[in-house]
């Protein structure tokens, strides 16, 4: 819901308020976010105060406002040399080095629906829309704000836009998509924050005087800091307090800041990375910056994510298997990595079927010269000596076993040992005159290049209509040695950008020209992990890091901001190939099964009583899918050493308990609260059965099968639930097993069907 009154503009959802108004010498200010205020409401004036503090140093804007001092203004997009020292959401040079610019209220409009052409666009649909434009006080460039109000998901969706009247060029050398100010610097501030293998770990801090930030210089999203920044009071929590969540909706360089003032104030400022980044516009040219989602919870952590994780799948999310059951995967590569051939992966796939596992994901090494990774990439024809009859052929087979078939691709890259290379050596992304920087003896394509976008659309097509029903398309490398040789590019610091164009630019394409394909995105595990990304694969591999341990931190911080149907996760083998870490297979399954499942280990070496293991990890995945892809995740209080995770659906709750380490005589019960429960209602409480095998519990195995083990089940109060909450099963700390007695070893879990019965 849009209003506009007097100078001043609301922008509300169901539960919050974005107020802003045009201010004496007509800059737009900021006035407040966060809980719903009616646009009539009595008393608005009184949220900001009178301009009447004078300040000894102070620049005031001009004679004839003495009292409108920019550096203590809530502003809603700021630019540089008017007073306002504070971080600048937009830098644009011209005449020789000015980037002064002094952005003034011009004119609004109001309307249904969002209207915004840039890749990756988040939908329209249940939109509305404030147009606000400004002008330079002097100079004919404008800036046009816009806030698409999401009432239902209680989420603003920001963008901006700078168009160049004047008759010389103009350098824009940085501009945000957002900009928030506050009134008050009493936040935390917490980011997503890693590397290859330790994706998106949660890191909370107090915000202090300066600028705080994150930033991708990767050419990606990046592993090392995530696109979601969350403000959050210091007594915020899971259930309780305020947060305010800003994303950008883009995979490439992104830099978000926050900025405590000399005056207590705080800014926030979500945009593409100045790093590298120069956008030359001529006269009448504009250039429009990426979306940002924003949104404001006064429920805590868990009600920003539920905000977070509803806007993704309605509005971002645009293929067809949004709301679809996802196949359960069976990926080739820890299973046999480059050492393919067809009746191996046949004898794969049939293990697989037997389980019932439902899709066969061949991964790298299928086409070209592709033997190992210094070869191949760009070659996108399957080698024969692998697949006789080509990857149709061994589709068909793979679709003969009643299950799906998927291909795993690179299409962004180069490698020299390839034919592409020969023919295309120009296609290269290097500098001339310089030797490039290599990872993984592999190259970018590069995609500023209409012929090269059209190469690798052809390719992909080409690969796409042997019948595939899933493609994972990877990205396994950071970008180096930046240079475009586009025609249009007017700076070499288009071309981070113009490469992420490129690349939406296919996506867009392929993704149209093939609705039915189900479309994951990897980069080197969790490199562009991001809301662009998702606009056109609606899941994403979490991280090349499977270790259930080191996923239970990855996944948590990824649920911050996205959704469980983005998050793809596989159980592999033990050890662990990233760490070495030996972990049960039932416990490798408890982490893996929220979200999407997935197997990636060679199931022709394991015993009957594994693949039993894993047919049971299968029918119970089933049977609980669209709670644990779809439902509304959260977390629960924890209890002794453990942590509880929750998906709820409408008739069922499925509660995850891991617990990192197993102590000794400990002489406590674990305790499952559910706050969310309802107190008039009866709840009934199964846990899952799991296998136990004899190498988990060595010398104690006879000791355990000796006994008749019963496994844990009860009907109780919602009441009860959602305040004392329940004593669960006594864990073996050292001594006898009893009957009830639960075996959770290190780094282990425990699944809970919850239903309500009456």
């Amino acid at each position: 819901m849009i209003d506009a009154r007097d100078g001043w503009f609301f922008v509300s959802t169901r539960h919050t308020s974005y107020i802003m108004k045009v201010g004496e010498a007509g800059h737009l200010e900021h006035v407040h976010y966060g809980g719903y205020i009616p646009s009539d409401a009595e008393g608005l004036g009184c949220i900001q105060g009178p301009d009447d503090i004078r300040i000894g140093d102070g620049t005031y804007y001009d004679e004839e406002h003495q009292h409108t001092l920019l550096a203590r203004k809530l502003l809603e997009y700021s630019a540089p040399g008017k007073g306002d020292t504070r971080e600048s959401a937009v830098i644009a040079e011209y005449r020789n080095g000015l980037i002064t610019l002094d952005p003034l209220f011009r004119s609004f409009r109001i309307y249904e629906g969002k209207d915004y052409p840039v890749l990756p666009a988040v939908s329209g649909e249940g939109a509305s829309t404030l147009e606000i434009t400004l002008r330079d006080a002097v100079l004919p460039i404008d800036i046009i704000l816009r806030y698409s109000a999401y009432e239902e998901e209680d989420v603003i969706v920001r963008s901006a836009e700078i168009r160049n009247g004047m008759d010389e060029p103009l350098l824009l050398r940085s501009f945000a998509s957002a900009m928030l100010d506050l009134p008050d610097a009493g936040w935390d501030i917490m980011t997503f924050d890693g590397t290859w293998g330790r994706e998106r770990k949660e890191n909370r801090r107090r915000l202090v005087p300066g600028v705080s930030y994150v930033d991708s210089k990767l050419g990606a999203s990046s592993n090392e800091h995530n696109p979601l920044v969350i403000l959050l009071r210091p007594e915020t929590d899971d259930r309780h307090g305020e947060a305010i969540a800003v994303n950008m909706v883009y995979s490439g360089n992104h830099m978000e800041k926050a900025e405590v003032s000399p005056y207590g104030l705080c800014r926030l400022i979500a945009s593409i990375n100045p790093y590298g980044f120069c956008w030359k516009l001529d006269k009448g040219c504009s250039f429009r910056s990426p979306e940002a989602v924003i949104s404001y919870s006064a429920s805590g952590l868990d009600g920003l994510s539920y905000a977070l994780h509803r806007f993704a799948e309605r509005r971002i999310e645009r293929s067809r298997a949004v709301y679809s059951d996802r196949p359960i995967a069976i990926n080739s590569w820890e299973a046999a990595y480059f050492d393919i051939g067809e009746e191996k992966l046949l004898e794969l796939a049939a293990r697989a079927a037997d389980v019932g596992i439902e899709l066969f994901v061949l991964d790298d090494g299928w086409f070209g010269r592709r033997t190992d990774d210094t070869r191949g990439l760009g070659d996108w024809t399957a080698d024969t000596s692998k697949l006789p009859e080509g990857l149709s052929g061994f589709v068909r087979r793979i679709h003969a076993l009643g299950m799906k078939a998927g291909i795993w691709v690179e299409p962004e890259m180069i490698s020299i040992d390839s034919a592409l290379y020969e023919k295309h050596p120009e296609w290269l992304v290097s500098i001339p005159g310089r030797k490039p920087a290599v990872a993984r003896h592999q190259y970018f394509l590069d995609l500023t290049r209409d012929d090269v976008v059209s190469y690798v659309l052809d390719s992909m097509a080409d690969v796409f209509s042997s019948g595939v029903d899933y493609v994972k398309w990877d990205m396994n490398r950071n970008m180096s040695d930046y240079f475009t040789s586009c025609p249009e590019a007017g700076h070499q610091g288009e071309f981070f950008h113009r490469y992420m164009q490129g690349l939406y630019t296919l996506l867009e394409k392929l993704t149209s020209a093939f609705p039915d394909i189900l479309f994951e995105s990897c980069s080197s595990g969790g490199n562009r992990f991001d809301l662009g990304a998702l606009a056109f694969s609606p899941q994403g591999w979490t991280s090349d890091d499977t270790d259930a341990l080191e996923r239970m931190e990855i996944q948590h911080g990824t649920l911050r901001g996205y959704p469980l149907s983005s998050l793809s996760n596989h159980v592999t083998a033990s050890p662990n190939h990233q760490n070495l870490r030996r972990t049960s297979l039932e416990d490798r399954f408890g982490t893996a099964c929220f979200g999407i499942l997935g197997y990636e280990l060679d199931l022709t070496k394991l015993s009957e009583e594994e693949l039993a293991a894993i047919r049971d990890q299968v029918s119970f995945y089933k049977e609980h899918r669209r709670t644990l892809q779809h439902g509304r995740f959260s977390h629960l209080p924890p209890s002794d050493g453990a942590v509880f995770w929750m998906a709820c659906s409408d008739d069922e709750m499925i509660i995850l308990e891991h617990q990192m380490r197993n102590g000794v005589n400990t002489g406590r019960h674990r305790r499952l609260v559910i706050p969310s429960a309802d107190p008039s209602a009866v709840y009934s409480i199964e846990r899952r059965e799991k296998h136990v095998f004899r190498e988990d519990l060595g010398d104690k195995w006879d000791e355990w099968a000796s006994v008749q083990h019963q496994g844990f089940s009860a009907v109780v109060s919602g009441s009860i639930l959602s305040s004392a909450g329940i004593a669960l099963p006594s864990i073996f700390t050292g001594k006898a097993i009893e009957p009830t007695t639960r075996i959770l070893l290190d780094n282990a879990s425990d699944l809970y069907v919850v239903r309500r019965i009456r």
